[in-house]
């Protein structure tokens, strides 16, 4: 038995791009056919990740509010990894909401200043508490979505 059948082709295993504008649409057009109960259970969950990583406890006698991503963030490295990885899912799951790719720009940028400030030691942790990537791209994601509701409204 030759080794060449039991490796995995990289590339017969990675997605295909759409070959074509119309291809690219009906992708996007699957990605919106999700019902209206279904996107507003997954709006809530994205809601929820937001107020978590960022404003779940307040510090008494103040207005300041931090999450478990200001949190996580005081463990070197491992936490700020792992705050992105749960933003990176919020990503996916805004392209799957239909977020235009600007929006998705905005967004990842967003969440690379979080990743890369947050990793300076003592700083980052004070930038985690002042720049809130999480409740930033919910706003985004929120004028998006907006935006194609009107949009459909418009068309329908």
């Amino acid at each position: 038995m030759s080794m060449r059948y039991l490796s995995p082709n990289a590339a017969r295993l990675a997605p295909r791009r759409p070959r074509s504008p119309e291809a690219a649409r009906k992708i996007d057009q699957q990605l919106r056919t999700m019902s209206k109960e279904d996107r507003q259970k997954l709006i809530a969950r994205l809601r929820k990740i937001a107020y978590l990583f960022d404003d779940a406890v307040q510090i008494p006698g103040t207005k300041i509010t931090l999450g478990w991503d200001a949190v996580l963030g005081l463990i070197p490295v491992v936490g700020d990894t792992a705050t992105t990885a749960v933003s990176a899912y919020f990503l996916w799951e805004a392209r799957r909401l239909g977020a235009s790719r600007w929006t998705m720009v905005k967004m990842v940028g967003n969440v690379g200043i979080d990743f890369l400030v947050g990793l300076v030691p003592l700083v980052g942790d004070l930038a985690d508490i002042g720049f809130r990537a999480n409740r930033r791209n919910m706003k985004l994601l929120e004028k998006e979505l907006d935006r194609l509701e009107r949009k459909d409204k418009k068309e329908g």
